[in-house]
């Protein structure tokens, strides 16, 4: 392949790189749109470029360096190309390489335009009437238009699908000198492109973007693939560099024109941004940590700056609306000892004193002081019941809500008590007789000084006095052999008296205690039971004091005596050791005997019946 082709081939490279630049410079606002953070609330949205609805314009010249491998050819003839970028550009004559860009909210329309003209002079060997050499020039035209939507537009991350037209234009032309004799020829055809493009902002000064696009028309295939760095130098003024991949496949007339080539190499370029609303006030952000505290808890406070100058050094001050703020870098420190329960405000101010105007910013940052909750406190007895001089457990169970130590205390309404922390005994005395004590236990946090009671009673019965049983005598049953059982008169006449006595007791009952003797040949337990029995019949019913049959007990005695004994039993309870005397008689199976009434069962005798 001649050089006048490699030039050609040269050209086209170029410009292929002046619409990619342009795609990066389009790009480039993305890193101001990293600067724009929250508002000095700490509330607004981050915003990027996107959210500025004024027009943008994006001008920028570039450079590419690439070298050339493929295949070109003519008339049936083709030929392998390895160019180098430096030998490209030792063929520059002239050239016009530009693009511009506008852009509003997510619409972008990108357009780029190159033209190049290389030129070599070569001597001809073999002189023909007086030519001495030939002038070649090569020139190169490249139109992209392109319109394109942002699909994605995070702070740090964003995707643009374009589309549009790639219009490519080749010329060559031979001038024999100095007869100026010559021939040109010229290839033009249009792709249709389609495409996209990723960009990462790593700053809110730097970036990088890759993408591509791929299309056909007049070409069988023409793509390309890209990555570039952008650093801006200046609010509006952008370095990029970076490295592009083009691929061309180009056949014309069945195959007489051959164009299918790759190209790759570095690009550089200077983008100037114009338009779009001024730059952004600067703005600060604050944060709390811990959000919520108790009373006298630290609170520390950070803040963070954006669009202040990075080369200048800012001055921080800090103040609080409860506590004491302290500090005077990017951290602040908020002493909240004695602080009510409620909500706070800790406030950080930025300032840039090497800047006239725009050069403060100030936000807020809240925390809170919890409310302290008092412990919780339960209390327990055991037992529940104690007698005078008997000990009773006393058990609280405590818990703080917000896990701080606690002290305890007791008080008792009577007894003794004694105990430290959560448990005690109380002891009832002579004067609990009767009462209850009632213990109250309290749980105190160490902190806030809250506290919390709880109470346990203990029941102490009142002393019951004991009462003895008495000795009201006997009735014996000896005068009568023949029948034993009968009440006489001698009998009757203690038995009246003792009735009067019994009606003047308003408590109390009499147990009639029936005996036997062993002498007598009748069974003992139905003789004794006979007795009590019969005599209770008087008392109760057939004497001339007759007494509430209630307070009448008939009781066998067994073998000891002919006489029927009489207790009478204290209303209460009887004094330790005393016990009634014999067993209580079935009155259902031993009836009173009248006077006609037969012996007992048992008697060997016959008996007249008992006297009544």
């Amino acid at each position: 392949m001649s050089r006048f082709q490699k030039c050609g081939l040269a050209i086209s490279m170029l410009a292929a790189a002046m619409l990619l630049c342009t795609h990066v410079v389009a790009e480039e606002p993305s890193a101001d749109a990293s600067a724009q953070t929250q508002s000095s609330s700490g509330n607004a949205p981050q915003t990027g470029t996107s959210a500025d609805d004024g027009w943008h314009f994006t001008v920028m010249p570039y450079l590419w360096f690439p070298g050339i491998h493929g295949t070109v050819g003519a008339r049936g003839h083709d030929a392998s190309v390895h160019v180098s970028g430096s030998d490209v550009l030792s063929y520059f004559n002239f050239g016009l390489m530009g693009a511009v860009e506008a852009r509003k909210n997510r619409f972008l329309m990108p357009i780029d335009f190159m033209w190049v003209r290389l030129k070599d002079e070569k001597g001809i060997p073999i002189e023909d009437q007086d030519q001495r050499s030939i002038d070649i020039h090569i020139t190169e035209l490249l139109f992209t238009p392109k319109i394109g939507y942002r699909l994605v537009d995070q702070e740090k991350f964003k995707v643009d699908a374009l589309a549009g037209i790639r219009y490519w234009h080749l010329g060559q032309s031979f001038t024999l000198n100095p007869s100026g004799l010559g021939r040109s020829s010229s290839a033009n055809w249009v792709d249709a492109l389609g495409g996209a493009k990723f960009t990462f902002d790593l700053s809110p000064r730097a970036a990088i973007t890759i993408g591509g696009d791929a299309g056909a028309g007049g070409a069988k295939l023409d793509y390309q693939a890209f990555g570039f760095l952008g650093f801006k130098v200046k609010p509006n003024i952008a370095l990029l560099a970076g490295w592009r991949y083009v691929d061309v496949d180009y056949r014309a007339n069945n195959n007489l024109f051959i164009y299918d080539v790759a190209q790759t190499g570095p690009a550089l370029g200077l983008q100037w941004d114009l338009g779009g609303k001024p730059a952004p006030p600067p703005t600060a952000s604050c944060s709390v940590s811990p959000a919520e505290i108790w009373s006298g808890d630290p609170v520390t406070a950070t803040v963070s700056t954006q669009n202040f100058n990075p080369k200048h050094t800012l001055t921080y001050s800090w103040s609080s609306n409860g506590g004491k703020a302290s500090g005077t870098g990017t951290s602040g420190n908020v002493d909240t000892a004695g602080l009510a329960p409620g909500n706070y405000t800790v406030t950080a101010t930025a300032s840039d004193p090497k800047e006239k105007k725009n050069n403060v910013a100030s936000c807020n940052a809240s925390f809170t002081v919890k409310q302290p909750q008092p412990p919780v406190v339960s209390c327990s007895a055991n037992p529940t019941t104690i007698a005078i001089g008997q000990p009773a457990t006393i058990t609280m169970t405590a818990s703080d809500p917000q896990g701080w130590p606690m002290t305890y205390s007791w008080t008792s309404s009577g007894g003794q008590f004694n105990g430290t922390g959560t448990s005690g005994t109380v002891t009832a005395g002579n004067a609990d007789a009767g009462n209850t004590i009632t213990v109250t236990g309290t749980a105190s946090d160490a902190r806030a000084n809250l506290s919390a009671s709880c109470t346990a009673q203990v029941n102490v019965p009142p002393v019951v006095k004991c009462v003895s049983m008495e000795d009201w005598g006997e009735c014996t049953f000896e005068k009568n052999p023949k029948k034993p059982w009968r009440v006489d008169n001698d009998c009757k006449d203690v038995l009246d008296k003792l009735s009067l006595r019994l009606q003047q007791m308003p408590n109390g009952k009499l147990n009639v205690v029936g005996y036997t003797d062993q002498a007598v040949e009748m069974d003992e337990k139905t003789l004794g039971s006979q007795r009590s029995v019969n005599v209770k019949y008087y008392l109760t019913s057939d004497g001339p004091n007759k007494v509430d049959a209630s307070r009448v007990s008939a009781r066998s005695g067994g073998a000891k005596s002919k006489s029927t004994h009489f207790q009478f039993v204290p209303e209460g309870n009887l004094c330790g050791g005393q016990l009634e005397e014999g067993t209580m008689v079935d009155e259902t199976t031993v009836q009173p005997q009248s006077r006609n009434a037969p012996a007992p069962k048992k008697a060997r005798k016959s008996a007249a019946p008992p006297a009544q």
